[in-house]
């Protein structure tokens, strides 16, 4: 099954230090998950980036899914204002999408994410079922 490498899309879009240039085949699905540190302030134009970011792959028909998980803090139960996990799942059907467009709400997404974290971890997982 050819894949659509998310990760190639991600690292290059929101400056993600590791680039996948021909990961092997997963026998599950692929996921481009990474940390972000929040800067100070700025929890809700983050949010606001992610949301975009779903948003325009929405607009352009493709069905990739941009998940978000807020880190809830293990010593007081709180969540998290200043960590949080994003995972983009790509649409598994061997489309192929962009490394990076230039249209004006992807720069605007990729600006969000740029004005309000910076990433402090990515991966690209094979996500399978338990063996």
């Amino acid at each position: 099954m050819k894949v659509v490498f998310a990760a190639t899309l991600a690292a290059s879009t929101i400056l993600a230090t590791a680039a996948f240039a021909a990961p092997p085949a997963c026998a599950g699905r692929y996921e481009y998950v990474r940390t972000d540190a929040i800067k100070p302030g700025k929890m809700d134009l983050f949010l606001k980036a992610v949301h975009d970011h779903q948003a325009w792959y929405a607009a352009h028909g493709m069905p990739d899914h941009i998940r978000l998980g807020r880190v809830v803090d293990p010593q007081t139960g709180a969540i998290s204002q200043t960590t949080a996990v994003t995972a983009h799942t790509d649409d598994q059907s061997g489309g192929a999408a962009p490394h990076k467009a230039d249209d004006a709400a992807w720069n605007a997404y990729v600006q969000e994410y740029k004005d309000s974290s910076t990433v402090t971890n990515a991966a690209l997982i094979c996500f399978t079922a338990a063996p």
